[in-house]
C-alpha cells in the first residue's frame, strides 16, 4: 500500500512539473499573451485610448500569488499527516478584501471613467 501512495505522489509531482514547464515555455514564447495583464480598460473608449495602469490588478495578483504560495508551504509542511491544512480565517478575509478593491476599481472605471473628457 505504501508503494501505491509513493507512486501516486510521484505521478502528481510529474504532472504538476509538466504543467509548470508547459506554461513557462508558452509564456516565454509569447503564446500566452501577458501584454496588458496589469492594465484595465474604460468602457466607451477606443481600445488604445481606454487603457490605464491598474493598481487594483497588481494588488489582486500579489495577494493571490502570496496566498497560493503560503498555502503551498502549509501543504508541504503537513504532507506526512496526509491531511490538507486549514485555511486561516484571516486569509479568507484578506482575499475577500483584495477582490473587493479590484471590483471597486472595475466599477469606478466602468461607471465614472467614460464621463471624463475624451
Amino acid at each position: 500500500m505504501r508503494l501505491l501512495f509513493q507512486l501516486v505522489r510521484w505521478e502528481i509531482l510529474i504532472l504538476l512539473a509538466g504543467l509548470a514547464v508547459i506554461v513557462g515555455i508558452r509564456l516565454l514564447t509569447g503564446e500566452i499573451n501577458t501584454r496588458y495583464l496589469l492594465y484595465g480598460t474604460i468602457s466607451g473608449r477606443k481600445e488604445n485610448e481606454g487603457r490605464y495602469f491598474s493598481p487594483e490588478r497588481v494588488q489582486l495578483l500579489a495577494f493571490t500569488v502570496g496566498a497560493a504560495l503560503y498555502y503551498l508551504t502549509q501543504v508541504t509542511a503537513s504532507a506526512p499527516s496526509g491531511k490538507f491544512p486549514e485555511i486561516p480565517q484571516s486569509w479568507v478575509e484578506v482575499m475577500g478584501g483584495s477582490n473587493l478593491i479590484y471590483l471597486g476599481g472595475k466599477t469606478y472605471s466602468r461607471w465614472f471613467g467614460s464621463n471624463q473628457s475624451q
